[in-house]
């Protein structure tokens, strides 16, 4: 055997051992890549369905606190209403008139915001 056809062979096995790494490795890059590509379709899911609902409720908002601003106001013209009274009046509006999506933000919900989020999930629920 010639030192031409030991290189070949040699060449040939090397060959046949990078393709069994590669095969190797290759389900488990297969499934990081996936996770990878769902995590950025999910960040782009979340940011248009939670970032996009800035438009009314922010308006609603400063409705809502200008009413609670004249209540006060009003109640405090007042020398019969104690401050009792006046605490009790505003309780009963921000029972009655508070929505909890105002405390939401959703100038948060940006790209990488949802990202985290998405992470978040398959680490806690994965």
């Amino acid at each position: 055997m010639s030192v031409a056809e030991k290189k070949r062979i040699s060449a040939k096995a090397e060959s046949r051992k990078c393709a069994a790494r590669f095969w190797r490795l290759f389900p488990h890059l297969l499934l990081c890549l996936s996770l990878v590509a769902y995590a950025a379709l999910g960040a782009l899911m979340f940011q248009h369905i939670e970032g996009g609902s800035e438009s009314t409720t922010q308006q609603e908002y400063h409705t809502f606190l200008g009413q609670i601003v004249s209540t006060v106001q009003n109640l405090t013209d007042n020398t019969s209403c104690t401050h009792q009274y006046i605490i009790q009046k505003v309780e009963i509006k921000m029972r009655h008139g508070f929505k909890s999506i105002w405390l939401q933000r959703p100038d948060r919900w940006n790209f990488f915001g949802s990202m985290f989020f998405c992470c978040t999930v398959f680490t806690t629920v994965g």
